[in-house]
């Protein structure tokens, strides 16, 4: 009986002496109206920010790849080597960036659409493509 009533007194001590971490009820109203709106923000966000990362990462990886290709066989100033490069540059381009534009864009959609909701970071159409 006396550990039952020690028990009870050690857990009613931690217990008014944890902190509360209570928001003021206007800013927990807010936010509870604001989850609706950030949900469908992420929800737009993977829809249309994905495929626009697609094509911005795809397109600069294709144009980086035949850069690089075309150094290694005569200098990307010249359109034959460019031309030749291009061959391999935009398949490994588009390979590349379509994995890195389905994690940045996911990734800009979920932070961004959260933080910012319906802004262009979200959709992945900000100045840069990532930005953390």
């Amino acid at each position: 009986m006396n550990k039952k009533i020690g028990l009870l007194a050690l857990l009613a001590l931690t217990l008014n002496t944890a902190p509360a971490f209570a928001e003021s009820e206007g800013t927990m109203a807010k936010q509870a109206l604001m989850l609706p709106v950030r949900m469908a923000a992420m929800g737009s966000g993977m829809a249309l920010g994905v495929p626009v990362a697609i094509v911005r990462r795809s397109g600069a990886r294709s144009v980086g790849f035949t850069e690089s290709f075309a150094d290694n066989i005569g200098g990307k100033e010249h359109m034959i080597p460019l031309g030749m490069a291009s061959l391999m540059g935009i398949p490994f381009g588009l390979l590349v960036g379509t994995a890195e534009g389905v994690y940045s864009g996911g990734r800009n959609s979920i932070s961004h659409g959260w933080e910012k909701p319906f802004s262009l970071e979200s959709f992945s159409m900000g100045e840069e493509l990532d930005s953390h």
